[in-house]
C-alpha cells in the first residue's frame, strides 16, 4: 500500500502546488533541480516526493519523514504513508490508520481513521472504519469533527463546496455540511484508487461546475442553476476563463458565456494553466500531446506521449510541466517547450 501511494504522490505534490525545486530520479537516488534544470539538492534517498508547503516526504529505513529545501530532516521518519502537506497540515499513515500532523511534526489527530482526504478550505474528509456502513465526514484544522459522517462518497472542498454522491446522483454541501444543491445530477462513471473515488468531474472552478444530466454535460453556478445548458458529450472544469468541451468526437474550448472560442478539433484536451493547455493531436498513426495558447495557436509542438500518472493533469506550475516523452521516458519541460531534464 505504501509503495502505490508514494508512486502517485511523487508527482501529485508537484501538480497541486507551485514549487521551485523538482524531484528527479538518477542513479538510484532522488535529487532536486531548479527551473533551469540545474541540480540544487542531492539526497541519498531512494524515494522522495516534491516540495509542498515547503516540505517534501522521504523514505528512510522503510519509514516516511519530511525534509525542507535545504535537505534537513525536519520531521523524523516515523510514518507508513502520506499525501503531503496541504494548508500546513498533512495526513499520515501509522499502523494502518490515518492521523494528522503539522509542519513541526506535532500530532494534531492521532492515527485513528480508516481513510482520509486532504485539507482544503480548512477541512479534511475522513472515514472511521472499513465497515460497509461507514460513511464520510469532515474534521477541521484542529481535528474537531465539524461535519458528522453521513456521506457514501464525497469530494474535498473547492471554492466552499464539496460534491457528494447519493444513489449515483451528485449534489453539493457547504462547509457547514448543509446540502445546498440537491443530488439530481448524474454521476455514474468514476474511477477508484486505493478504494477512494477519483473525482474528476463536478469541481467548482471559476464559480462554475460541469455536471451531467441525461447523458449531456453543462455548467451550473453555485445556486445549482444551469448557466450553460447540458449539450456536450463531455466537459472539463473551467480554468483561466475557458473549459474544454466535447462535441461529436472532438474537443474545443468555450468561455463562461458558453461561446466556442477554440473550435473542436482535438482528440482530448486538458485545462488551461499559465496560459497553456495540453491537447492531443493525431500525428501519422500516433496520438501525441502538445500545448495551445488561449487563442488556439499550437505553441509547443505535439511530440509528447502524455501524463506521467493516473489522474494527473498536464499543467504548468511556475513555468514547468512534467510530461512523458515516450512510454519509457519522462521529463520536465518549460513553457517554451524546452526539455530541462529527462530520465535516462
Amino acid at each position: 500500500m505504501k509503495k502505490l501511494l508514494l508512486v502517485v504522490c511523487f508527482f501529485c505534490n508537484y501538480i497541486l502546488q507551485a514549487q521551485s525545486l523538482y524531484p528527479i530520479y538518477e542513479n538510484g537516488t532522488i535529487s532536486y533541480i531548479d527551473s533551469l534544470g540545474n541540480k540544487k539538492l542531492l539526497t541519498t534517498y531512494e524515494q522522495a516526493g516534491g516540495f509542498q508547503d515547503g516540505l517534501a516526504w522521504f523514505i528512510k529505513n522503510d519509514a516516511i519523514g519530511f525534509i525542507n529545501p535545504k535537505g534537513e530532516e525536519v520531521i523524523s521518519p516515523t510514518y507508513d504513508g502520506t499525501n503531503g502537506f496541504f494548508e500546513g497540515l498533512s495526513v499520515v499513515l501509522k499502523n494502518d490508520f490515518w492521523g494528522v500532523i503539522n509542519k513541526k511534526g506535532e500530532i494534531i489527530v492521532q492515527p485513528k481513521y480508516y481513510q482520509v482526504g486532504n485539507y482544503s478550505n480548512g477541512l479534511c474528509k475522513f472515514k472511521q472504519s472499513r465497515s460497509l456502513l461507514s460513511q464520510w465526514g469532515f474534521i477541521d484544522a484542529n481535528g474537531k469533527v465539524v461535519i458528522e459522517p453521513k456521506f457514501d462518497e464525497v469530494d474535498n472542498f473547492h471554492e466552499g463546496f464539496a460534491l457528494f454522491i447519493k444513489n449515483n446522483k451528485a449534489g453539493y454541501i457547504d462547509t457547514k455540511g448543509n446540502v445546498v444543491i440537491e443530488p439530481k445530477f448524474d454521476y455514474t462513471s468514476y474511477l477508484k484508487l486505493n478504494n477512494q473515488v477519483l473525482f474528476e468531474k463536478g469541481v467548482f472552478s471559476d464559480g462554475l461546475a460541469s455536471v451531467e444530466l441525461n447523458g449531456k454535460y453543462g455548467f451550473i453556478n453555485k445556486t445549482g442553476k444551469f448557466v450553460i445548458e447540458p449539450k456536450y458529450k463531455d466537459a472539463g472544469n473551467f480554468s483561466e476563463g475557458l473549459a474544454a468541451v466535447k462535441i461529436n468526437d472532438e474537443y474545443g474550448y468555450i468561455n463562461k458565456k458558453g461561446e466556442m472560442v477554440i473550435q473542436p478539433k482535438y482528440n482530448s484536451a486538458e485545462r488551461f494553466s499559465e496560459g497553456l493547455a495540453a491537447v492531443q493531436i493525431k500525428k501519422g498513426e500516433e496520438m501525441k500531446y502538445g500545448f495551445i495558447d488561449t487563442k488556439g495557436n499550437l505553441v509547443i509542438d505535439a511530440v509528447y506521449a502524455g501524463s506521467i500518472g493516473i489522474g494527473l493533469d498536464l499543467v504548468f506550475k511556475n513555468g514547468i510541466c512534467p510530461i512523458l516523452i515516450d512510454n519509457e521516458t519522462w521529463s520536465y519541460i518549460n513553457n517554451k517547450g524546452k526539455v530541462i531534464w529527462k530520465s535516462k
